[in-house]
């Protein structure tokens, strides 16, 4: 388990870094934008993020990954487990960066409040959660190639989204989260819905269509 979440590892670093150097610079940009437009931004950085487990797992089944991994000492929960943790640490990298750039607004000081930077994190929380939860099984069962569509879909289905909110000049559906306990029970349900993905993806594994 730990040789393959080093492998994952050491693909993101050579190959998949740019989504983390472009997610960075765009929340650096976001901290230069006042109100919800640069809010947008750090939330937008956090959906690129979230691509990372799919583009690794993407990368492992174009190598035939699959087919050498059945050599190795490892079951399908370990392998399946790393996408998932990848998308965990993917979570944790999303929050940090934002908390780094919300502590230069605040010692620039602008005005940062409490419910300002826990709804922003879970903001950019939500969207690595989402996207690895929503497109690991896809692409266990479909395979990379027709996940990518679904994908594809997903992503215009947001922008439409977004465009609906900029459009009527107003808050987007879904997207002023609420604070304090409500909160905490809308996390909850993200990682039980988190859970149960990674549970899909096993039962999924290798059934993916040629």
């Amino acid at each position: 388990m730990k040789g393959l979440l080093q492998k994952d590892l050491y693909q993101v670093w050579y190959y998949a870094r740019v989504i983390i150097l472009a997610s960075a610079v765009i929340m650096v940009a976001s901290a230069t934008i006042p109100g919800e437009e640069g809010g947008f931004l750090m939330f937008y950085a956090g959906f690129l993020m979230s691509m990372l487990p799919m583009t690794l797992l993407a990368y492992d089944q174009n190598s035939r990954f699959a087919e050498y991994s059945a050599a190795l000492p490892v079951t399908k929960s370990q392998l399946v487990g790393c996408k998932y943790l990848i998308g965990l640490i993917v979570m944790a990298l999303a929050d940090l960066l934002a908390c780094l750039v919300m502590l230069v607004v605040w010692l620039s000081g602008k005005s940062t409040t409490g419910e300002m930077v826990l709804n922003t994190l879970t903001r950019i929380s939500v969207m690595p959660l989402a996207g690895s939860a929503l497109l690991l099984p896809l692409t266990y069962r479909f395979g990379y190639e027709k996940a990518k569509y679904i994908y594809y879909l997903f992503v215009g289905l947001f922008a439409a989204l977004m465009g609906f909110g900029v459009a009527t000049d107003g808050d987007l559906p879904g997207l002023a989260l609420p604070a304090g306990w409500t909160q905490l029970g809308f996390w909850l349900v993200c990682l039980v819905l988190y859970a149960a993905s990674w549970r899909l993806s096993i039962a999924w594994y290798g059934k993916a269509e040629q």
